[in-house]
């Protein structure tokens, strides 16, 4: 037992009792490899969806099947070839960031599965050590036991010692007789009964009582003393057999200890194995994450250059910030006041849509009048050809019969008359027809121009188009006013000649009654009366036609003045909605480059943050001893933030419509916004 408390002594067990079931599924090297083919399995179902490359990579990296080196893949996937264009290179940039990204989940993945087992092996360490510790109190309890038993074998040992010397003298006493009986008497008086002594009774010397010099003879014992101690010694027999078993019972325990301590020792051996390889990758991911910390500390290091850069910068930029601050609530004002501009526009856009629709309903009058003016002027022309057919024929014949019959002076200036009523009537029949043909052709130019001012109001033609069909209008307006002006002269000077004819006809008239000869003729002078009454009338019909066509010029005027003045609207309102639009973009990518800025100075805060702490606690004491030396600026901040929040709410509320095509509505601004520009292109 010496040796075995040496030998425990000497050797350390680090791992104590056999691990549960847990551990013997997560530390049996078969089952590993089952879980390690699963995970394979896993993962190459999982690169199935990659690029090629990728695959590659992740093969190279967790070994999976026929693959090259991380090393060759590395290199091959930095190659870049001059073949290559801009957007294969921005391609491949983003796979190496994708596999970039991958490795570092896997990485961090390698990271908390060896943090789990380690965590697992110091548990499974401990609970090892407290067994091992049971074990030891149990060891030593059993030492104590079995010192215990030798003390009381060792007991025994003496009182059957002493029982036999107890015999060989009541042997000796049987044999001197009764002298040294009375003699032994005293000391068996003296040591008492033996049932309340015991077996370790001590009897003393035999001449205690009486004198040193006389002689001492020994009695034989009673049969009383004889049975008790048969009866002791049987009691001592059975002590001894169970100390036997006891002892047997202990050996057979060491050995069970035995086994568990060859069991431990075995576990122990195994995982320092474990612990070996863990050590080991516990060692390359501390050379890892030895680099990344240098990587890291000269991160930090450039973040804490910039830091105090920024410092510096906030220190000596304060006004900036208030001038910033000034200018994005100028901003904030100026996005108010575009909205506010932008609904009066669109209520302004839904009036010049009102003002379409009746300007559409005046187009589909204006082309039925159109229509209508046609046909008149076509059954002018037929009038005119039947005029002129009904009219000249009977004055040339006329003509050449009066020039046949008669030669007298008398009808020379009946002649001449009669010549000028004809020159008349062809330069009035010319004249009538160049008018009317004039005056459709003008009306057609200036229909069709009014339609491509209508076309212009449609969006559908620029302005330089508009601004030529506006000049050809008054040109054409111009024209018709001058032809109008000179056609209504000749028209005088040929009713003067009219006039002057008539007079001249009336006199011939009268002759003519007081001659008979004459009479044959009357039937041509009364058709040549006819055709002139004819022409009167149909000179009536011209003059009302012209007096019509002089107010539907006015009617064009105030068209015209209209579209001008459409025009300008028109004008205004795309000159305020590309000022708007340009307004809104310039507000849009400020607060992008202001959100982009917040964003990238909030990262670089965080990981300042997280790299070093004191860095962070001291550039926020000095932000806030900044703020708190400037306590004016922050009314002014928290000011227009409110108007910001209210913003959404009510726009949140409003319904809003296409103004251009008056279908799409949509409640959010950025996606009505959208549409119309969408509306604006398609158009």
């Amino acid at each position: 037992m010496t040796s075995l408390q040496n030998g425990d002594e000497d050797s350390f067990i680090i791992l104590g009792t056999s691990p549960g079931t847990s551990l013997d599924m997560k530390c049996n090297g078969i089952e590993a490899e089952e879980l390690m083919s699963l995970d394979k399995e896993q993962m190459e179902e999982a690169m199935k969806d990659l690029s090629v490359e990728a695959n590659m990579a992740f093969k190279a990296h967790f070994k999976l099947g026929d693959c090259p080196s991380p090393a060759s893949m590395m290199v091959a996937s930095t190659i870049i070839t001059d073949d290559r264009s801009t957007e294969e290179l921005q391609k491949r940039f983003g796979e190496l960031l994708d596999e970039n990204v991958i490795l570092k989940e896997t990485l961090k993945q390698n990271n908390e599965s060896m943090k789990e087992q380690f965590l697992l092996i110091a548990s499974c360490q401990e609970d090892m050590m407290k067994t091992h510790v049971l074990h030891k109190e149990k060891f030593d309890e059993t030492k104590g036991l079995v010192e215990k038993l030798r003390q009381e074998n060792k007991k025994l040992k003496t009182d059957i010692a002493r029982l036999a010397e107890s015999d060989a003298q009541s042997h000796v006493s049987s044999e001197t007789g009764e002298s040294v009986r009375s003699g032994k008497s005293g000391p068996l008086s003296q040591s008492g009964p033996l049932s309340q002594s015991g077996p370790l009774s001590q009897s003393g010397p035999t001449s205690q009582s009486g004198p040193s010099s006389a002689l001492e003879f020994v009695t034989s014992p009673d049969d009383d003393t004889i049975n008790k101690l048969t009866a002791q010694l049987e009691l001592v027999e059975k002590q001894r057999r169970q100390v036997i078993v006891d002892n047997e019972k202990l050996s057979w325990q060491k050995e069970s200890l035995e086994h568990i301590v060859d069991a431990t020792s075995k576990e122990r051996d195994d995982l320092k194995e474990k612990l070996k390889n863990a050590e080991l990758l516990l060692s390359t991911k501390d050379t890892e994450h030895a680099t990344e910390l240098n990587k890291l500390r000269y991160t930090v290091q450039d973040l804490q250059a910039q830091l105090q850069s920024a410092s510096n910068f906030t220190s000596i930029s304060s006004e900036e910030v208030t001038k910033r601050d000034q200018l994005l609530r100028q901003l904030e004002d100026r996005v108010s006041s575009l909205q506010t501009e932008l609904k009066t526009a669109q209520l302004k856009i839904l009036d010049l849509e009102g003002v379409k629709l009746e300007f559409t309903k005046y187009k589909s009058g204006v082309s039925e009048s159109v229509k209508i003016y046609k046909e008149q002027i076509q059954d002018l022309h037929i009038r005119l050809k039947e005029a002129s057919t009904t009219v000249f024929q009977p004055v040339r014949f006329s003509i050449s019969s009066e020039s046949e019959s008669t030669s007298s002076s008398e009808y020379a200036s009946l002649t001449s008359n009669v010549k000028l009523y004809d020159k008349t009537l062809k330069h009035l029949s010319e004249l009538l027809n160049t008018l009317t043909h004039g005056m459709s052709d003008s009306l057609v130019e200036t229909f069709g121009l009014i339609t491509s001012l209508h076309d212009y109001k449609l969006e559908r033609v620029t302005a330089e188009q508009f601004k030529t069909s506006l000049a050809e209008v008054k040109q054409q307006m111009e024209k018709q006013h001058s032809t109008a002006l000179n056609n209504i002269g000749q028209v005088r000077g040929t009713l003067s000649i009219f006039e002057g004819i008539f007079k001249d006809y009336n006199e011939v008239l009268k002759r003519s009654v007081s001659k008979p000869r004459v009479e044959r003729q009357g039937g041509n002078v009364e058709a040549l009366t006819a055709a002139l009454v004819a022409r009167g009338q149909e000179l009536t019909m011209l003059t009302a036609e012209l007096n019509k066509l002089k107010g539907e010029k006015d009617d064009t005027e105030l068209l015209k003045a209209q579209m001008d003045l459409y025009k300008s609207d028109f004008e205004a309102e795309r000159e305020s909605r590309e000022k708007m639009a340009s307004e809104k973009e310039n507000v849009l990518t400020d607060l992008r480059k202001m959100q982009k800025k917040n964003q990238e100075l909030t990262q670089q805060l965080e990981e300042v943050r997280k790299i070093n702490p004191a860095v962070y606690r001291s550039a926020c004491s000095s932000s806030r001893s900044s703020t708190s030396r400037a306590p004016p600026t922050s009314p002014a901040r928290a000011a227009p933030t409110r108007p910001a929040s209210t913003q959404p709410a009510t726009t949140g509320n409003m319904v809003f419509t296409c103004p251009k095509c008056m279908r799409f509505s949509c409640d959010q601004y950025k996606v009505m916004e959208d549409h119309f520009d969408f509306c604006l292109d398609d158009f």
